[in-house]
């Protein structure tokens, strides 16, 4: 149960179009898979780093994963909590490379004990219905790919916004149109203040949206509490919150009654659960959600939404937009579903063939 040695593996995958929201274009992802090994065993996790969100690039991954990968050596991978606690209090900032090592140990000790992630905190494995994102393009653009959303069986679409209020409402309205039935949700990235943030979500409520995620900035508090209290669609904490004490001052400050998720923020699972406890707590709900992860990203964080009834919502589409899957096992959506499997651990893992074209950094004593 010692752990051997941490390898990584910068990649870098295409994205069939650019990928646009408020604060960045993504042109292709760019991430960590890395591996811990231990005895026969070897758990994976993945950091995939969006700079303008976490402050996170693969570059500054890849040190700290350096770093933190040599404390890790000769440790009993057992002992998750105690090493993800000690990991956050060496590097608190670096919350998506030590989210990866957390999901790494937690391969590692849901294949020692031979039962699944999800069932570690007791959760059961559920249907996770997911939505499918539209980025920012055009309104006449946005309308016709909500229709071919949903006759590829999805009943969620994710609209970003963070274009401008005139941009925004029409293509919240096309999206609408093309998809009549669906549940639409926004997320406008903290693209806005809180003035025009109130403009956009009342312009967008006659389209029956259930949600917009991050309206303002990430520290601006007071003006998501403002929303929340007069806008017409309700709002959701994401970028304000990156950890349980985040989400404590979020919902006892009456500034939102839903966050968002994602273990690149909270640093993994533990971090992630303890979030969901706040939440629960306070009588709020729940979304998992993620950053541009591949198979292997997303499957850890199903295994989040599938260990928790505090999360309710889930954005769990982030791989759909990669020019190719360098993932076996894990998750597979169908009909707009998520499942996933019972393997032992996470139960996917990057494909031999994908690592055998990577430059591999071991990380030893």
């Amino acid at each position: 149960m010692v752990i051997d040695r941490v390898r990584l593996y910068p990649y870098s995958i295409g994205r069939l179009s650019p990928f646009r929201i408020a604060t960045m274009t993504s042109y292709s992802v760019d991430g960590v898979f890395v591996a811990i090994d231990g005895g026969d065993l070897t758990g994976w996790g993945e950091a995939l780093p969006f700079h303008s969100i976490n402050g996170e690039t693969r570059e500054t991954c890849v040190e700290a994963l350096r770093f933190l990968g040599q404390f890790l050596v000769g440790r009993d991978f057992m002992a998750v909590g105690s090493l993800v606690a000690e990991l956050k209090g060496l590097l608190p900032t670096m919350t998506t490379a030590v989210g990866a090592i957390d999901v790494a140990l937690h391969d590692l000790v849901g294949q020692k004990l031979g039962v699944p992630i999800y069932q570690l905190f007791g959760g059961t494995n559920r249907e996770l219905p997911t939505d499918l994102t539209i980025g920012i393009v055009e309104p006449d653009v946005a309308g016709v790919r909500a229709g071919e959303i949903v006759a590829e069986g999805f009943g969620r679409i994710k609209v970003k916004l963070g274009d401008g209020v005139e941009n925004d409402v029409a293509r919240v309205s096309a999206v609408r149109e093309g998809a009549p039935e669906a549940l639409i949700r926004v997320d406008a990235n903290q693209a806005y203040d809180r003035e025009t943030a109130l403009v956009v979500l009342n312009e967008i409520a006659e389209f029956g949206v259930e949600f917009c995620e991050q309206p303002v900035r990430r520290k601006d508090w007071a003006g998501l509490k403002w929303l929340h209290e007069h806008a017409g669609v309700a709002v959701m904490a994401d970028e304000s919150c990156f950890d349980a004490e985040d989400a404590f001052g979020l919902i006892s400050g009456g500034c939102c009654s839903l966050v968002n998720i994602k273990l690149c923020k909270s640093s993994g699972l533990i971090g992630a659960r303890e979030i969901a406890a706040v939440v629960r707590s306070g009588h709020g709900r729940c979304m998992v959600g993620g950053m541009a992860e591949t198979r292997l990203g997303v499957t850890a964080s199903a295994h989040l939404g599938c260990s928790d009834s505090a999360i309710e919502y889930f954005d769990l589409d982030a791989h759909t937009g990669h020019t190719e899957d360098v993932i076996e096992g894990g998750l597979e959506i169908v009909g707009g579903t998520v499942r996933i499997g019972d393997e032992p651990g996470l139960g996917a893992r990057p494909k031999a063939e994908f690592l055998a074209g990577l430059s591999m950094i071991e990380v030893k004593k």
